[in-house]
Parts: C-alpha cells; structure tokens; sequence
C-alpha cells in the first residue's frame, strides 16, 4: 500500500496541490476499495490495473488522465445502473480542488464512462483501459475461477436473479466480434477469454 501511496501523491502533486490534501484523496479511495464486500472490485484490481497500463504507458499519451481514471472507475458499486456516471463525478469532485488539469480531468472522465458498456471506440486510449478493465478475462484459468466466485459474492442478489444478468452479460462479449478493443489484447488475451468465458457458461453458471 505504500507504494501505491507513493505513486498517489507523484500524480497528485504535480499541479502544486498541498500534500495533505492529496493524502486525504487517497485515503477515500484505499477505504473504499478495502471495503469488506470488495471481493473482487478492490484494491487488488486497481494494483492490476495500475500495473498493467505501465506495461502498456508508451502508447498511452495522458498517463495522468489514465492513471486517475483507473483508481476512480469502480469507486462506487451498487449494483445500479449508474455506478460509472457517479464514479466519473466523483473524480472531477476530488481531481479539481487538487488543482488537476480540466483536461485531464475530462479524459479521465471520458475513460470512467467508457466502462459503462465496454463497446468499441476508436479512441485507442479508451480502447486500451477498457481492455485493461477486462482483462481478467484472460487470466489463468484458476485464477478466472476466482474471479467468478468473487463476482458473485459483491452482488446481493438472489441467484436466479445474479445468474440471469452474467449470463446474459457474457452472451454478450460472445456474440462481439471482438471482446477487446486494442490490437495488443486482442492478439493476446482474446481467445483465452473465450475459453474461459464458455468454461463459466457450461460449467459455472
């Protein structure tokens, strides 16, 4: 968590914002993405996330905007179908008064929003934190199964109810031509995700 600290207060700072402030910021997030019933959307996404877009930073032009957009993007989760539109509002609340750029601020509003749907854009860098969003579908195949159950234990549902919308959810990324937007994952991650995505269907769900 340190590191993930440390990493805060480089981006944050750069406009000049008082270190207190920038410390408070992120406090509201590591609370929020430690919250017990994280059991997917936490901290650990964020930190693969975060290491993923630095594998990927030369073709990301507006790391700041990127790496502002990822620990904001899932802040709220209510099982509502507004969750990316106040997570994107909640960025501007805490990204201005950190003196952050409003361009910046507008990217990192425009990459939050993508995720509401994960449809293709030709933006390259939204189609790159999509994917980077989604990348878990990719993983190891235990991994995934982790992933699965973790997904389940965040919504309070009943399980007709949970299995009815993931179902209909990963029907869904099937039926695309592509699930991922960027040629990277796409030429990597795709068809794992598939795989992983039809074991869910057939043996999970």
């Amino acid at each position: 968590m340190q590191q993930l600290s440390e990493q805060w207060q480089q981006q944050a700072q750069q406009w000049g914002a008082d270190s207190r402030a920038c410390q408070q910021v992120f406090n509201l997030l590591q609370s929020s993405y430690s919250g017990a019933q994280r059991f997917y959307h936490g901290i650990g996404h964020i930190r693969q996330m975060l290491e993923l877009a630095q594998q990927q930073r030369a073709a990301i032009a507006d790391w700041p905007a990127f790496f502002f957009a990822i620990w904001f993007h899932d802040l709220i989760q209510q099982n509502k179908g507004n969750n990316e539109e106040l997570s994107a509002a909640l960025a501007r609340e805490y990204l201005q008064p950190l003196a952050v750029p409003e361009a910046v601020i507008a990217k990192a509003e425009q990459l939050i929003l993508a995720t509401r749907t994960h449809q293709y854009q030709t933006d390259s860098e939204v189609q790159l934190f999509m994917d980077i969003d989604l990348s878990i579908l990719a993983a190891e195949p235990a991994v995934y199964r982790a992933y699965a159950s973790q997904c389940r234990k965040e919504y309070f549902l009943p399980d007709f109810v949970y299995r009815f919308g993931r179902r209909r959810f990963l029907h869904e990324l099937l039926e695309r031509e592509w699930i991922f937007s960027s040629p990277y994952f796409r030429q990597h991650s795709e068809q794992v995700a598939r795989a992983n995505i039809h074991w869910e269907l057939e043996e999970w769900l």
